[in-house]
């Protein structure tokens, strides 16, 4: 499928730059938090921001999408909101993070069902579902639920589905 219709191709730019965003914002709190606990949840929201984004990559390298698959501008922006989300009340950077997460969900949606099947199907699947995983953590840690990284981790514990 190397002739994506122009919508999703703005799509996949905004998933682009929602883990370019993601990697970066991430890693910077897991890198400057001083918590333990939380330097670990940063850590494995931003090992699972890395292995999307390496699966994202490889999808639009195979396709030839026609898109970049760097966006420097969202990388900038969240390096700095992971570093500035730190000044905030946790219960506060929880919910930023669960707010922000769910703009980017109806774009991955629209991939999804756009490419539901193809053989890039269960990638996009896997996309939905690398988002619900962190929208999950963020509700569960806002309402003091247990092993709020459940889901994070159950993608972790998998490889990225590709078509190569």
């Amino acid at each position: 499928m190397n002739e994506i219709p122009a919508e999703l191709r703005g799509d996949l730019r905004r998933l682009i730059e929602s883990e370019e965003l993601g990697e970066s914002f991430f890693g910077a709190a897991a890198a400057r938090s001083q918590d333990e606990a939380r330097v670990k949840a940063w850590d494995a929201l931003h090992r699972l921001e890395f292995q999307t984004n390496i699966g994202v990559r490889r999808f639009v390298e195979t396709v030839g999408a026609g898109v970049t698959t760097t966006n420097r501008l969202a990388e900038t922006a969240g390096t700095v909101g992971g570093t500035a989300m730190l000044l905030l009340p946790w219960r506060a950077q929880m919910t930023s993070v669960r707010l922000g997460t769910h703009r980017y969900l109806p774009a991955f949606r629209r991939l999804a069902a756009g490419f539901a099947g193809t053989e890039h199907q269960e990638f996009f699947d896997y996309v939905v579902a690398h988002e619900l995983a962190i929208i999950d953590f963020t509700e569960r840690t806002l309402f003091d639920e247990r092993s709020p990284l459940d889901a994070v981790h159950r993608l972790l514990d998998r490889p990225v589905p590709q078509n190569d």
